[in-house]
């Protein structure tokens, strides 16, 4: 399951392009590359591709690595509400 805003019907077409991107070094790369195009492309609501930088994360067996779920806070971010977009800045950094 996605951890970051999207639409449920987005939810397969994610599944598919992760499994296609490990089979397509081409398109493996253009995700690597520009995630948030890619990911803009496939239809993922604006809030997501233009609030967060997202970064294609590869399991080593070095390095854990942890995705942490939550959900932007639509009133708050169309209030512009200064204090909830610097702790949101900040958990992004």
């Amino acid at each position: 399951m996605a951890r970051f805003p999207h639409y449920k019907r987005n939810t397969k077409a994610l599944g598919e392009l992760l499994a296609k991107a490990s089979l397509d070094p081409a398109l493996k790369r253009e995700l690597v590359e520009n995630p948030n195009k890619v990911l803009s492309e496939l239809g993922l609501p604006e809030q997501a591709t233009e609030l967060l930088n997202f970064k294609v994360v590869e399991a080593e067996t070095d390095r854990s690595t942890i995705a942490l779920p939550f959900r932007l806070n639509g009133k708050k971010l169309a209030q512009s509400n200064p204090q909830y977009l610097s702790e949101l800045g900040q958990l992004l950094q």
